[in-house]
């Protein structure tokens, strides 16, 4: 039975996503390798990684730019209320919905 055209774009689609799940993955072991060095650039580099790949996964999986960054400001804000650690320890959590909120207004 010949392939199809829908076929072939359902396999690319299934490889895109594979690639970027590898990219993620990848972006985590940067991550680990840069804070083993103590580098600021090398960890601002493998985080801005990691966020760009979550993003266009999320696109590819049919989630918007705008979405994403709506459902992380709602998570942040509510693990800020249930007293997250980092939110506790550091107010992380806090400053992260506050950086959100001035996006999104200005």
């Amino acid at each position: 039975m010949p392939t199809t055209g829908a076929d072939r774009s359902i396999a690319r689609h299934l490889k895109v996503l594979d690639w970027l799940r590898a990219e993620l993955i990848g972006g985590v072991a940067a991550l680990f390798k840069a804070t083993a060095l103590g580098s600021q650039d090398a960890i601002a580099d493998a985080l801005s990684s990691i966020l760009l790949t979550t993003y266009v996964l999320g696109r590819r999986l049919g989630i918007s730019f705008a979405q994403l960054e709506l459902r992380a400001a709602l998570r942040a804000q509510e693990l800020a209320k249930t007293g997250h650690e980092v939110e506790r320890s550091y107010g992380d959590l806090s400053a992260l919905q506050k950086h959100f909120d001035e996006g999104a207004h200005g």
